[in-house]
């Protein structure tokens, strides 16, 4: 594996800046090994600081949006004279994108940021005396176990999105691209060392036992598609050591909210095997907020003064005459069947966190604050756009409403014909109530139990073994119904429903908003089909994988352009 010095990475740069700044300075104050990790909480800080940068990667932005806004389920759709945005929103949605897209470069430097951050701290951890400072061996490995998982987790991403990718552990060293088939098996062996040093318990923000043998299930769900290599076997396997308790103690919940309200006044889902924790005005989850909801969203979900970008929503499911399009793809909440809890329009029923439904659609009213809880039927959520002075009604369409029957109306349903009333908005992490100190305060499910049994419901599944699978969905999907209709919704009582759409279509639903659309879509070989203004992808290029950022080509001389058709 080629490598090269940083020295020279700063020699290149001086001769191509122009600027002659002596950019030399005499350190007054140097913190290093010794001075600097003294005791146990010094050493936790300095393992949280990637951490706080995951959270950031996984949730805000670049990544998501190259998950979920380049597949079917979600559009930022520009609504009058906002959300154009330069046509970004519109490229991704459309599959026109280029290695100049900031999203695709931001998913290349953001786990980078987070790989170096990691390196960092296990250099230092590799000369620290830490039964000096009172700490065990086992203390020692379950540290650096968290930070290597946490380097693997950054991978995902990078060999989800590029498979070309350098392996960087050194930081005073640039390495060049590796194979998809090196990167994985880094990656694997990483966790393979790792687990047995880690912690079983579950504690929010740090990866355990139970979620790094998660992250090998999800290796090897993908491999296939990422590598060549079927490793459905080992999927199988590891994912069965989970449900069974190798790795620590837990189970699905029985509520289908509580993995997304976990933390909140006390509760723990006992599903999520890691998550993002999370506080008002430390460590919040501000844009899935501002870029899901509506210019007037404080209205109506009661968020301590936040407005939202009015944004992104589900991508409809209805034609402008309110007919259910005949894609096979996309739809997702039309595919949610009447009766399931989580179709329900969102919405706080009591002071202690409890909320149900995942949705707002249809009539917005304002949030009761006199009550901390509901809202109040005889206040009605104005718009402030084309709706302006007329109440606010969410469509499962996208379309010029306000303007029919003249104006754009005749312009029809796409990306760039949409307004302030377009769209079903998901609630999934719902805000809760600012008034009763709830905002921002429920952790994110980065990895779920439920995704363990869907995954090896998969394997099972392209194994011939229909009704295994069936077993394992439906331990997660009862939940979601009440037993008057469980036996209709049963996959198990109707082994026929099981087919290859309605696999992928309930990989949507359990899963839909995280951040895992794309991917799912990849493996089962849908990801270039046609939905909703979306044509089928042309086969001059490969839009499975991104091109490498031109930023990055142009600034490296060893990262080289792998993607087909982007050369």
């Amino acid at each position: 594996m080629k490598k090269i010095n940083f020295l020279y990475i700063f020699l290149f740069l001086g001769m191509i800046m122009s600027s002659c700044t002596d950019l030399t300075e005499e350190p007054f104050d140097i913190l290093t090994t010794d001075n600097y990790f003294t005791d146990k909480n010094s050493v936790e800080a300095a393992v949280l600081r990637p951490y706080e940068h995951g959270h950031w990667c996984a949730w805000d932005g670049d990544r998501w949006m190259l998950q979920e806004l380049t597949a079917d389920h979600f559009v930022w759709t520009q609504k009058g004279k906002h959300g154009w945005d330069e046509g970004q929103w519109v490229r991704l949605h459309r599959h026109n994108w280029d290695f100049l897209q900031n999203q695709i470069n931001g998913s290349w430097v953001g786990p980078y940021q987070g790989i170096s951050q990691i390196n960092n701290v296990l250099l230092a951890f590799n000369n620290l005396d830490f039964a000096k400072i009172g700490l065990s061996e086992a203390d020692k490995a379950n540290y650096s176990g968290e930070l290597r998982t946490l380097r693997v987790w950054y991978y995902t991403w990078l060999i989800d999105f590029f498979r070309f990718v350098p392996i960087n552990e050194d930081i005073t060293t640039v390495n060049a691209q590796s194979t998809p088939q090196e990167v994985f098996a880094y990656m694997e062996k990483e966790l393979k060392e790792a687990i047995p040093g880690l912690r079983k318990e579950a504690i929010p923000g740090h990866f355990s036992q139970g979620s790094a043998a998660a992250l090998l299930v999800r290796m090897y769900l993908n491999a296939k598609v990422w590598t060549g290599v079927d490793r459905s076997a080992d999927c199988m396997t590891v994912a069965q050591e989970i449900i069974d308790g190798k790795y620590g103690t837990f189970s699905i919940d029985t509520d289908y909210r509580g993995p997304f309200r976990s933390s909140v006044l006390g509760k723990k889902s006992p599903e999520n095997l890691f998550e993002w924790p999370h506080a008002r005005n430390t460590y919040e989850l501000g844009w899935m907020y501002s870029a899901f909801h509506h210019y007037k969203s404080n209205s109506i979900l009661d968020t301590d003064g936040w407005n939202g970008y009015n944004g992104i929503h589900l991508t409809p499911s209805r034609d402008l005459d309110g007919k259910i399009y005949n894609y096979s793809l996309g739809k997702p909440y039309e595919k949610y069947a009447d009766g399931d809890y989580r179709k329900r329009n969102y919405e706080v029923i009591d002071g202690d966190g409890n909320y149900e439904g995942f949705f707002l659609v249809g009539p917005q009213y304002e949030f009761d604050r006199k009550k901390g809880y509901g809202y109040d039927a005889s206040k009605p959520v104005t718009g402030s756009e084309e709706w302006s002075g007329k109440q606010l009604i969410f469509v499962d369409q996208v379309g010029r409403f306000s303007e029919k029957p003249n104006g754009r109306w005749s312009e029809g349903s796409g990306v760039t014909t949409g307004e302030e009333n377009s769209g079903v908005r998901l609630v999934k992490f719902g805000p809760l109530s600012h008034t009763k100190g709830l905002f921002m305060n429920n952790s994110v499910a980065e990895i779920r139990l439920a995704e363990v049994y869907y995954s090896l419901a998969e394997c099972k599944y392209k194994a011939g073994d229909k009704v295994g699978a069936a077993k394992l969905l439906d331990a997660v999907r009862k939940r979601n119904f009440p037993a008057s209709i469980w036996a209709e919704q049963s996959y198990e009582a109707n082994i026929a429903k099981l087919t290859d759409q309605e696999f992928i279509d309930e990989w949507g639903r359990e899963f839909l908003g995280e951040h895992r659309r794309r991917t799912d879509l990849i493996r089962w070989g849908r990801f270039a089909e046609a939905w909703w203004d979306k044509e089928q992808d042309k086969t001059d290029k490969d839009y499975e994988v991104f091109p490498i950022p031109s930023r990055i080509v142009n600034s490296n001389p060893m990262i080289k352009q792998t993607t087909r058709g982007w050369e």
